[in-house]
């Protein structure tokens, strides 16, 4: 035995060691994480470890991993010729600074789906992903719009050059609203290399791992693991919490007035919109507004945004014309296309 040793280079006493911990219970743990998140690897796997109380070495992890076949591959970096330009305009705050930019993934039919990430670079947010078959710069102006009533208006977004994203409607929307819209260099994608980096991470845990049957399968999935993203998994820019969590933890030590408050008044609060009937109680009617979007829906000015929809009377013209000062219709039922 010393003789072979001695040929193999090998410590006798390293041969006859036995490691007197188990390692069982932790083998198991780590394989339910993968099993839920299959692309987790050593790091995130010590992340969710720790978060749930083992403080476990990252080594240990490491050597557990590769003895029981959980390692994941490491990524070939591509070499990229050339310094270049940093991330312009860094995010110093929450609601500082928003980035956005399309996934493309496909249905099992291979229709094509465009999903749209909205990404807060400070806390790493995914603020909102949208999927659609397609998508032009009216839909992107609609959904920030939305967003802006839900989160605030950010002090600028930034983005790549696509055609969505240097439309002249979606540029006067943002300038109406006070947005500054940067536009990265052509060929530059590490200038928003935050949202590239979430986009690739989406890539690798959901789309590559989910076959779509349509849109609304694939949207259910997506925003799923957009909350996943912002509650459950931890990151390691943010001291290693959840982007919920770090955005919280910056409100309660930073304060809610450095915040962007957003738009102002609420979202279902209809006192700030200019009524189309009467102005006060008991002032004399005025016109119907037949220059509106849609002159054959009318709607009770007084209920709330969720019942509106209840309200909507199918009317034609006449029925229009003939509106009493109670503000309700003479026309009989018949002419309503109402059943009796």
């Amino acid at each position: 035995m010393t003789r072979a040793c001695e040929c193999l280079g090998i410590s006798r006493r390293r041969l006859k060691y036995a490691r007197a911990k188990d390692d069982s219970e932790l083998v198991k743990r780590m394989s339910e994480l993968i099993k839920q998140q299959p692309r987790r690897g050593a790091r995130q796997l010590r992340r969710v470890l720790k978060r749930q109380g083992t403080n476990v070495n990252l080594k240990r992890v490491r050597r557990l991993c590769k003895l029981h076949g959980l390692l994941l591959k490491a990524k070939r970096k591509r070499k990229r010729s050339g310094i270049g330009v940093g991330m312009p305009c860094k995010a110093e705050r929450p609601n500082d600074v928003w980035a956005y930019d399309f996934v493309e993934d496909r249905t099992e039919t291979g229709r094509k789906l465009r999903i749209l990430t909205v990404i807060d670079e400070f806390t790493r947010r995914c603020i909102e992903v949208e999927i659609e078959h397609k998508m032009n710069a009216k839909f992107v102006a609609r959904t920030l719009l939305k967003l802006f009533a839900i989160h605030g208006t950010p002090k600028l977004i930034r983005s790549d050059n696509g055609p969505e994203f240097i439309a002249k409607h979606l540029m006067n929307v943002m300038k109406i609203h006070g947005v500054s819209a940067r536009h990265i260099d052509p060929g530059s994608p590490w200038q928003n290399g935050i949202d590239e980096r979430f986009n690739g991470t989406l890539r690798d845990e959901c789309l590559n791992l989910e076959t779509f049957h349509g849109r609304d399968h694939a949207r259910a999935v997506i925003k799923l693991y957009g909350r996943f993203y912002n509650d459950e998994r931890p990151h390691s820019s943010v001291e290693d919490l959840t982007p919920g969590e770090f955005y919280e933890k910056w409100k309660k030590e930073e304060g809610d007035g450095e915040i962007n408050s957003g738009l102002c008044p609420e979202p279902r609060d209809l006192s700030h919109c200019a009524s189309s009937g009467h102005e006060a109680k008991g002032s004399e009617p005025t016109a119907f507004e037949h220059d509106r979007p849609d002159d054959r829906q009318t709607t009770h000015i007084s209920a709330p945004v969720a019942s509106q929809q209840s309200r909507i009377l199918c009317v034609d013209k006449i029925s229009i014309a003939t509106t009493t000062v109670s503000g309700t219709f003479s026309a009989p039922n018949s002419q309503l296309g109402l059943k009796t």
